[in-house]
């Protein structure tokens, strides 16, 4: 008998200076509830630029807005700046009905600025060798 699939995911890494929180799969309360206290951890530390990218995102629900509301909480509240990048068009109209683009710097694609060399398509940085990587299971 194997592990069970897991159907989200989540890897941050920093890239000039930005964190990125790069979420994966279905992000809805179950992920919210295993996944908000590795955020918070991660966030606890001074993070003046915050990148959320949605693009492997491939379900969002109000479990997931509310993780995105707390992570936005506590970047704005320690003086820092966030910016979430849509991926899937059902991903970017969940967040447009809850109306999240108003609260959110929303981009449509990776910032090329932090893009890796020889990118500049907007589809954002490769992962360093060891991005840190949470998969609970």
């Amino acid at each position: 008998m194997g592990t069970p699939e897991v159907p989200f995911g989540l890897q941050h890494y920093t890239v000039d200076g930005s964190v990125v929180l790069q979420f994966s799969g279905e992000l809805d309360i179950w992920a919210n509830t295993v996944l908000s206290p590795h955020v918070v951890r991660q966030l606890d530390r001074p993070c003046p630029r915050v990148i959320v990218d949605l693009r492997p995102t491939t379900f969002l629900d109000a479990g997931g807005l509310r993780l995105l509301v707390r992570i936005h909480k506590q970047v704005t509240a320690a003086g820092g700046t966030l910016r979430v990048v849509l991926g899937r068009p059902r991903v970017r109209r969940v967040i447009r009905l809850a109306r999240l683009e108003r609260v959110f710097t929303v981009l449509d694609g990776f910032p090329a600025s932090l893009a890796a060399p020889g990118e500049d398509d907007g589809s954002g940085p490769a992962p360093p060798e060891q991005p840190s990587a949470v998969r609970p299971g």
